[in-house]
């Protein structure tokens, strides 16, 4: 059993950097046609993260455990290729918010002051202010980083858990 285990962490880790990867792909085709902040747009990259797990669960399962993987092996498979992509399609992150688009922050507290205006016409100055403060706060390089690592950590483990029920076939042949 132990064998079986080693034998899918290659295979798991080189489907985590394809999809990573392509997450990266997609970003930096919306950065360069400008619709990055499209919000309906970004949905595309769970549509990619969900087809690259189910391609991930199904090819090794195929290709590396006979044809057969239980529905925990198979959520395993997708848990760990988001794991490793999600690692780098976080490095991604912070090198596109430090170096591709600095600006990207900015445009970010710019919409959540209009937000808290159009949200609180009533918003005194101090108020508004203080609610900016702790906005610029959790939108730094760092913060955009690890919020976006434990979202895709999450989004892709309820994928995973979703994904295997479809994923999986078990092998009834052998007698328990």
């Amino acid at each position: 059993m132990e064998e079986n285990q080693k034998s899918v962490i290659m295979p798991v880790l080189t489907y985590g950097i394809y999809l990573g990867f392509a997450l990266i792909v997609y970003s930096l085709l919306l950065f360069l046609l400008d619709i990055d902040q499209e919000s309906w747009l970004t949905w595309i990259s769970y549509v990619i993260m969900a087809a690259g797990l189910f391609w991930a669960m199904i090819s090794v399962r195929d290709k590396e455990l006979g044809g057969f993987a239980t529905y925990g092996k198979a959520f395993g498979i997708g848990f760990w290729t988001t794991f490793f992509a999600t690692i780098i399609a976080s490095i991604f992150t912070y090198v596109y918010v430090i170096y591709i688009d600095p600006g990207m922050i900015d445009e970010i507290l710019l919409k959540a002051e209009e937000s808290m205006l159009e949200g609180n016409p009533n918003m005194s100055d101090d108020q508004l202010e203080t609610a900016l403060m702790w906005t610029e706060r959790m939108t730094s390089p760092v913060m955009i980083t690890v919020w976006g690592f434990f979202a895709n950590i999450v989004f892709g483990t309820v994928l995973s858990l979703i994904i295997a029920i479809f994923a999986k076939r078990e092998n009834n042949s052998v007698a328990a």
